[in-house]
């Protein structure tokens, strides 16, 4: 996502706190609905929060694991909402599948 002046907004990632440009971070929101979701979009309506693209904050021990213990904490303070286990793998399992899109 580019602005029509050129630039490109800068985001940082909750879990590492790097700051890169939007469209090379992966999207989370809370919903006016209070249900968290991926974002594939960037447009979607709610509290956002950014996490790396690279997997760098997945469990790569295990990956079917997903967003480490660490990663939880963070954004769940980002997003002002608890992140049970179910939330938490069908996160998971929308990055994968976006990940393996690229």
């Amino acid at each position: 996502m580019s602005h029509k002046d050129g630039r490109i907004p800068i985001r940082t990632c909750v879990v590492c706190r790097e700051k890169r440009q939007q469209n090379e971070l992966l999207r989370i929101v809370r919903t006016p609905e209070r249900q968290i979701k991926f974002d594939k979009t960037g447009r979607m309506n709610g509290r956002g929060a950014y996490v790396c693209d690279d997997t760098v904050h997945l469990d790569m021990s295990d990956p079917s694991a997903g967003i480490d213990a660490l990663g939880r904490g963070k954004l769940r303070s980002a997003l002002r909402a608890n992140l049970d286990d179910t939330t938490v793998k069908l996160l998971d399992e929308a990055i994968a599948s976006h990940l393996a899109e690229q």
